[in-house]
């Protein structure tokens, strides 16, 4: 018989592999790149970061803010969008240490 624990500890590694599944693409890991730098971005200051088209940065964003990974905000005519998640932090930090150690 399963306990508590052990089921919540399953959970939890699928709900972690659901993360890294949506954060391992290439275009959004330069979108989390581009918001762990930042803090804080509009989906036009991302477009232009990213030099990525609007619609695919607005189907991206929807991904991850489905599985929680970034949080967003209406201002004015625009959406504001951030990281939400340890697990978000933690892989933009390691994908900005691999960028920057590979262009020393």
């Amino acid at each position: 018989m399963i306990t508590k624990d052990e089921l919540r500890y399953l959970d939890l590694s699928e709900e972690i592999a659901e993360d890294l599944r949506i954060l391992g693409h290439p275009q959004r890991l330069r979108i989390l790149d581009a918001l762990k730098q930042q803090g804080e971005l509009s989906v036009t200051e991302l477009v232009r970061r990213t030099k990525l088209p609007q619609s695919v940065v607005s189907q991206h964003l929807a991904k991850m803010r489905a599985t929680h990974l970034v949080i967003s905000r209406r201002e004015s005519r625009s959406v504001v969008y951030w990281l939400a998640t340890e697990i978000a932090f933690v892989v933009a930090d390691c994908f900005r240490r691999k960028y920057e150690s590979s262009v020393r």
